[in-house]
């Protein structure tokens, strides 16, 4: 027990117990190196423990008492002098009343493709990180502020499958996705969670194992040769996560000793009705230390971009409570887990879902935020749709539901994310949430995420929705990629393909996307003819952008608009189908109390963007 007692020391336990431990991952769980395997569990209160390893060669299981560390009763350890890289294993826990259960380990790296339930010992990783890889995870999103960011959210099971209908592993994922993503445009991936769960249509987010990748896509040396290729390849990748709340599986973390040790202590707190899971109990400092090192995991093991982290509304409000209190002992333990993050990864983006509005998330803990850099914006994501699944005759009436958002804007740094959560469970995809024929549904969705990228905000957009995805998703084989041998679908695509290259060239709309100087309403309330017209500006003068979006079904042939400078105005840009780029001359005549005044062409369910036009250059060649 000498070497066991000098890797867990006294100090290191009071920081574990403290909620201190960022790396509790090194000494808990199973560890093979040297000539044999270490197991260390922390589980109080119990009489007995045992592991359980079986050999994978001839499916043997023998079992060995652990015994408690001489300093920390709640602490049970055993070294076998065998190295049992690749067996399978499970604690033997026994109550003080006699009765035995099987637990999976909390900290295992590998685990058993379901349903089989048992953890792993993992190799020693042989994946070496070389010098660029490195190098580019520390500027992938340096300045991201005033950077253009369009992520593509992703269920790695679902997104694409092999030939014979399997999953594709992580380096075949590497290979398919990676020049996807290059040709459409998009600057970072957002994979759907794959810490380890027990069922595919959980889509993750009922995780049973916080440090170990899913077996399901192959191993974690696998994880990392996709995450180099991404950053070789200037992809940033972000990682789904969730500090929340778990999976009640039996084998895994609830009542791990028999009663409530991972999950809240007040029952009233302790389950999610709606998700059939349980919440952390973040009071606990073992919990904090287990989900600290859990993050610093992901992000110091397989080097992330950073993390959007899940379901937050059972840490910054009190679970269960309709009236939805503010939760102090949450916000403390996100607040600490940001300041963590923050200190040891100052390169990584930190993405908050906050559906229900929590204040300053995205504000500095020292100022008295939450620490995140952005948030989800879900009143943006639900008055949008509710204003595009109007029929076009009737949205005059909604018309406040597509600008309310400007009123709160600058609150936080948003995220416009339209995700897997818009898409799934009877809602439709986003094309068939849309009112109309086919040819109009199409539009309207090109419509929708011109919108999305003219409006502040970084943006997220789930997959297939770039090409129109048909259907509403759910856990099918894969994504209808068949559909692009359409027109409409292509065209689709390619519109999608040309919009993100559109945004990442002009700067007023990404350059001031938290500022107020970078955006203006012309006419925020033309209800009448369900029209919005508003000024993009970067930095300079020079790259200031007028948007115009018709959100009817009716042509407009000499719409009269406000602009503010006398000058020639140039067409940028538009979601329709056919254009042409146009000229337009300013009139000495105010209107939308701006000083000059235009008119043009506007299509229906078209949005268009103007620059004013200088003379003797192209705009392409800026």
């Amino acid at each position: 027990m000498n070497e066991l007692q000098s890797l867990l020391t006294q100090e290191k336990l009071e920081a574990f117990h403290a909620g201190l431990m960022q790396d509790a991952y090194l000494y808990f769980g199973a560890h093979a190196n040297g000539e044999g395997t270490r197991f260390v569990l922390w589980v109080p209160d119990v009489s007995h423990v045992a592991v359980a390893c079986t050999n994978p060669e001839n499916m043997e299981e023998a079992v060995y008492q652990m015994e408690q560390h001489p300093q920390d009763a709640t602490v049970w350890q055993v070294h076998i002098p065998h190295k049992m890289i690749g067996y399978s294993y499970e604690y033997i826990i026994e109550m003080s009343n006699g009765v035995l259960f099987r637990k999976s380990d909390p900290y295992a790296q590998a685990s058993e493709l379901r349903p089989n339930t048992k953890s792993v010992i993992a190799p020693v990783s042989k994946h070496s990180w070389s010098k660029t890889v490195l190098q580019r995870k520390k500027i992938q999103n340096k300045d991201h502020r005033e950077k253009p960011m369009a992520i593509y959210e992703l269920h790695i099971g679902t997104w694409k499958r092999t030939a014979q209908g399997g999953f594709l592993n992580y380096r075949e994922l590497a290979s398919e996705l990676i020049p996807y993503i290059l040709e459409m445009g998009f600057t970072h991936i957002e994979i759907l969670p794959i810490t380890e769960h027990p069922l595919d249509e959980s889509w993750g987010y009922q995780t049973t194992g916080y440090f170990a990748p899913t077996s399901r896509y192959g191993t974690a040396d696998d994880l990392k040769y996709f995450i180099a290729k991404c950053a070789e390849n200037k992809i940033g990748l972000i990682l789904d996560w969730i500090p929340g709340h778990f999976c009640v599986d039996e084998h895994a973390l609830a009542l791990f000793n028999g009663g409530p040790l991972y999950e809240e202590e007040r029952l009233e707190r302790r389950a999610n009705p709606d998700w059939g899971t349980l919440n952390f109990d973040v009071q606990k400092g073992e919990v904090v230390s287990f989900l600290l090192s859990s993050a610093h995991y992901w992000m110091n093991e397989f080097k992330f971009d950073g993390f959007r982290m899940d379901a937050l509304v059972c840490l910054l409000f009190i679970p269960n409570r309709e009236e939805r209190p503010h939760n102090p002992e949450g916000t403390d333990f996100l607040r600490k887990l940001t300041n963590s993050l923050k200190e040891f990864y100052p390169e990584a983006l930190l993405i908050a879902e906050d559906a229900w509005h929590y204040p300053k998330v995205t504000h500095d803990v020292s100022e008295g935020g939450v620490g995140f850099h952005y948030k989800w914006n879900f009143g943006w994501m639900r008055d949008t749709l509710d204003y595009m699944e109007t029929q076009p005759s009737k949205r005059s009436e909604v018309h406040q539901k597509m600008n309310f958002s400007l009123v709160y804007q600058y609150e936080e740094r948003y995220l416009l994310a339209l995700s897997h959560d818009e898409v799934v469970n009877g809602q439709g995809s986003l094309l068939n949430k849309l009112p109309g024929t086919l040819d109009e549904r199409f539009l309207q969705l090109r419509l929708l995420l011109g919108f999305w990228i003219a409006h502040p905000g970084k943006k997220l957009l789930f997959m297939g929705q770039e090409f129109g995805h048909f259907e509403e998703w759910e856990f099918k084989p894969e994504l209808d990629w068949p559909s692009l041998e359409t027109e409409e679908h292509r065209k689709m695509a390619e519109f999608t393909k040309n919009l993100l290259a559109f945004y990442k060239t002009e700067k007023a709309f990404f350059e001031l996307d938290d500022h107020p100087d970078g955006f203006t309403w012309i006419d925020a309330d033309n209800h009448e003819q369900s029209v919005a017209a508003f000024i993009r500006r970067g930095y300079l003068p020079q790259d200031e952008c007028i948007v115009v979006c018709n959100f009817s079904d009716r042509h407009y042939e000499k719409f009269k608009l406000g602009v503010p400078e006398s000058a020639e105005y140039e067409g940028i840009f538009s979601s329709g189908y056919e254009y042409q780029k146009a000229a337009i001359k300013a009139a000495d005549i105010p209107y939308d109390d701006l000083p000059y005044s235009v008119e043009m062409d506007l299509p229906a369910f078209t949005m268009t963007v103007w620059k004013q036009k200088k003379m003797g250059v192209e705009q392409d060649e800026r």
